[in-house]
């Protein structure tokens, strides 16, 4: 969530009294506040009021909210309608925790002070930290006034209200002045997913057609929606429509090699899917034809060359390596690993890839590039225990038994209710004092592994 902070810490009190000078003290520092604070701007006021109203300010400035409140009382002593007190004690409340108390004194300057940016600050924060989210929502609708960033906040709000027609307004609104936003895409999405009614979904993405009929993010939305709630005709439909504004549009072909798949048209659906590919769908909808184009192929082998064609044209970001790999694992592990050294290098955050790499290297008999892959990645991930079943597996086929007794101890540590790697480990470590001429460590292991893998 985020909280609007136009107020300045030590010197908002002095809005409240008409103050136009701008204040640059510091928490921590009585005297330089004093130094900024101008006598006139705060009226007439007695001077034991001054010290202990900057009292409280020090004693905020320095988190001693109680002796805060205390000075605080005392100004209310002098001063008992006094604007600023009540905005500077609704601070100090909140801080405890002691939220009844900061409403009730933030409420008292907001009387006063009606619709102040920085005392609805405040009270916001007090209902939305209490969870009071009909009341947070109406501050917030008037610091929206103020601050188009409140829109967020107040889909936020109508999504924990379960108002969702409200939520997607909001967020539109920010949209339709400041751009789309990858946030509320998400927060869009997370609204339609938590929903059951997909007809809240469904009359949303119709209206966005409807208002915006020259977008084709619109017929994409639909289409794509219609695709996952199995509501082909209706893919169909829309993608028409696309097409009779777009002749030309790519983007068309997504509902329509669906089509064509349904109805073991497969030429025209590889075209599409081919065409689908090599257009500016987003990756999510890019990923789905790939699956359903690998689903294809492991059907009918005589398209694999158009698979890998069309992925070969996207390999600039990276994803359709992966895709390649994935397709290739089995079928021909050189290239596999080829295209899993360009994802990884790429992306070196990527464990899962990176992996299939070792494990490939290993399938592949290349022992000391997994040993190099897996040391490697074992700086950012001490304790995956893979990583040094990987190293114990490549030393023992390198006849480094030592070094892989070594890895193999460390790495059983690791385990957690994992009873197939467990048991992979003990084969190795029987391999390992094989090799290190320790017969009795290895049978004993080789007896844990052989009772293991009764259970698997």
């Amino acid at each position: 969530m985020k909280f609007f902070r136009s107020h300045i810490l030590f010197f908002s009190f002095v809005i409240y009294f008409g103050s136009n000078f701008c204040a640059q003290a510091q928490t921590d520092s009585l005297a330089i506040a004093k130094q900024e604070i101008n006598q006139d701007n705060l009226g007439n006021v007695t001077d034991k009021f001054q010290e202990y109203f900057f009292q409280a300010l020090s004693q905020r400035g320095i988190e001693n909210y109680e002796k805060a409140i205390s000075a605080l009382k005392k100004c209310a002593e002098i001063q008992p309608d006094n604007v600023a007190v009540f905005y500077e004690l609704g601070k100090n409340y909140k801080a405890l925790e002691e939220f009844d108390l900061a409403e009730k004194n933030l409420n008292k300057a907001l009387s006063e002070k009606k619709d102040n940016i920085d005392i609805l600050t405040e009270l916001y924060d007090v209902y939305y930290l209490t969870q009071n989210y009909t009341k947070a929502i109406e501050v917030a609708t008037k610091l929206s006034q103020y601050n188009i960033d409140y829109y967020e906040d107040l889909a936020n709000l109508y999504v924990r209200v379960e108002d969702y027609q409200k939520a997607l307004a909001a967020l539109d609104y920010i949209d339709a002045r400041e751009g789309e936003s990858d946030y509320r895409d998400a927060l869009r999405g997370k609204i339609f997913a938590e929903n059951p009614d997909k007809s809240l979904e469904e009359n949303y993405l119709l209206e966005q057609l409807e208002n915006n009929p020259s977008a084709t993010n619109s017929y994409l939305a639909l289409m794509y929606f219609y695709a996952t709630q199995n509501k082909l005709e209706r893919t169909y439909q829309i993608a028409e429509q696309l097409l009779e504004k777009y002749p030309d549009s790519k983007e068309a072909h997504y509902a329509l090699y669906k089509k064509y798949l349904a109805e073991y048209k497969d030429d025209e659906a590889v075209k599409s899917m081919k065409t689908v590919l090599e257009s500016d769908l987003g990756l999510t909808m890019k990923k789905e034809v790939v699956k359903d184009f690998v689903q294809l192929v492991n059907q009918k082998p005589k398209y694999e060359q158009d698979l890998i064609e069309s992925l070969d044209k996207q390999l600039a970001n990276g994803e359709s390596n992966a895709d390649l790999a994935e397709f290739y694992k089995g079928r021909d592990n050189n290239k596999a690993i080829q295209n899993l050294e360009k994802v990884v290098k790429q992306n070196p955050n990527d464990f899962a890839s990176a992996k299939d790499l070792m494990l490939l290297y290993l399938q592949e008999k290349m022992p000391s590039k997994s040993i190099l892959l897996a040391e490697e990645y074992m700086a950012s991930y001490p304790s995956q225990p893979i990583l040094y079943l990987v190293t114990g597996v490549a030393n023992n086929t390198l006849g480094n038994f030592g070094k892989a007794e070594e890895n193999l101890l460390m790495g059983v540590d690791f385990l957690i209710d994992n009873p197939q790697m467990e048991s992979d480990f003990y084969q190795q470590l029987a391999i390992a004092y094989q090799g290190l001429g320790k017969p009795k460590e290895a049978e004993k292991f080789q007896q844990k592994f052989e009772q293991l893998k009764k259970t698997l």
